[in-house]
């Protein structure tokens, strides 16, 4: 009878994992309440499959259908969990190019507004002199842009001579950014008629003689939590739930359910752009979303992603306590490149964790 019952609430389970395959499937806008179960994944995924240990050692046809169920989506684990342990070699060699992404939270994470962020920036550039990448790409990035600013150090101490934003004036550049250590021959935004255009860029860039790549720089909506919705998600995680927590629960779900809505809109616009390119496209960025939602289903139809070719262990990406999942990426074309290395760093500088990938390219091809 006890086997029965926990069975009934195994299949519950499973059929709460389906569920989420299909939310990735229908676009938030659409139904924007199902898009909540991308959240839920991996929690799942753990419970089926510790039910599948238990089945084995009491009644083994039990197993049968949460394990249908997981191999459905068995490419959805890859994109959880990354089992290389791949790193990057220093120096890259000439058909390699190393690349980093980078949400850096106006470098204030942690600060007060009127506090200074000459440490943080400081921090921030010496990563990025050891590390050495040859494209970059900033999120919620702000400098100035006199003789000793973060944007002067990259352009004239590391190399970083080509560089586009289109969100600058003569004393401040902020917003997107790519700084590249290689000729930028042509640059704009996706939507030029939109207000929030500076959250989708692009360079064109000349990487050797044979090869022009295009890198796209994107920040998606987020979810526009303040420090009082962190807290709730910082007590909940504690195991703290009481009333008061699970009445002001409610208004972020709301936050989350209208984020998810608002970047399924971004993607079904970006999609067709990025795909229309016909050079080799490689897309970076703070998507704000899970591997396994339509977000990342839509941008990663015809790329490849570099933690899931070389990434280690969960490679969560957001510094927090706010669902801490992997939403910052690096696609690649799969025809030109490979991917050689894959890194995320857990550098406490910012609200995001940077990662960087090493891809080698064929100039043969396309």
């Amino acid at each position: 009878m006890i086997k029965r019952i926990l069975y009934i609430i195994n299949l519950v389970f499973a059929l709460l994992l389906l569920l989420t395959y299909a939310s990735a499937f229908i676009p938030p806008h659409i139904a924007p309440k199902f898009s909540i179960l991308t959240f839920f994944y991996p929690i799942l995924l753990f419970i089926n499959i510790s039910f599948i240990i238990f089945w084995l050692f009491t009644k083994w046809r039990y197993i049968i259908i949460p394990l249908i169920i997981i191999i459905i989506r068995i490419d959805y684990i890859p994109t959880l969990f990354g089992l290389s342990s791949q790193k990057h070699r220093t120096p890259i060699e000439n058909t390699e190019i190393k690349l980093l992404s980078y949400n850096v939270c106006s470098f204030h994470y942690n600060t007060e507004w009127n506090e200074s962020k000459e440490e943080r920036m400081d921090s921030v550039y010496n990563y990025i002199k050891a590390l050495n990448p040859s494209i970059i790409s900033f999120q919620d990035y702000a400098s100035a842009r006199g003789k000793k600013s973060f944007h002067n150090n990259l352009v004239n101490n590391l190399g970083y001579k080509y560089y586009y934003t289109p969100k600058y004036n003569k004393y401040n550049i902020s917003g997107n950014i790519i700084y590249s250590k290689y000729p930028i021959v042509q640059s704009g935004v996706l939507f030029p008629t939109k207000e929030e255009s500076n959250s989708f860029i692009y360079s064109d860039i000349e990487i050797d003689n044979q090869t022009t790549i295009r890198v796209i720089n994107l920040h998606l909506a987020s979810y526009q939590l303040q420090d009082q919705d962190k807290e709730v998600f910082s007590k909940l995680k504690g195991g703290s739930i009481d009333s008061k927590i699970k009445e002001k629960t409610k208004p972020i779900l709301q936050k989350l359910i209208w984020a998810n809505a608002k970047r399924s809109y971004e993607v079904d616009e970006l999609e067709p752009v990025i795909n229309q390119s016909n050079l080799p496209t490689i897309v970076m960025g703070d998507f704000n979303d899970t591997p396994f939602s339509y977000t990342y289903k839509q941008l990663s139809k015809k790329l490849g992603d570099a933690f899931v070719a070389k990434g280690q262990g969960f490679g969560t990406t957001y510094n927090g306590d706010v669902p801490a999942y992997r939403i910052d990426y690096i696609l690649y074309d799969k025809d030109i490149f490979k991917v050689k290395s894959f890194e995320r760093e857990k550098l406490d500088y910012s609200d995001h964790y940077p990662v960087s990938t090493v891809l080698t390219h064929n100039p043969q091809k396309k």
